[in-house]
């Protein structure tokens, strides 16, 4: 994430946890660091409550607008999504 990009990249992410949180997630982190990288992490009790809130996040327009603001503040191509089933 630019460094001049945080601050508007903070407020998406506050916003899009507003959405997440409506639609059921158990938490939704944000993590930052000086070197450039962000990091969110959502948690669901289980796969089946994960696709229903994913479902009903993907179904919100607001989730709409904010991943076009996203797209205006970032490299879509240093962008990198993982899923994981849990931690070890």
């Amino acid at each position: 994430m630019p460094k001049d990009k945080v601050d508007q990249y903070l407020d998406i992410q506050r916003r899009t946890k507003e959405v997440y949180v409506r639609c059921g997630c158990i938490a939704y982190e944000v993590f930052t660091s000086d070197d450039d990288w962000c990091l969110e992490i959502s948690r669901f009790k289980d796969r089946k409550h994960y696709e229903n809130v994913t479902k009903s996040v993907d179904l919100d327009p607001k989730i709409r607008t904010l991943w076009r603001e996203f797209c205006l503040i970032v490299e879509k191509e240093k962008v990198a999504t993982k899923k994981y089933e849990r931690i070890l």
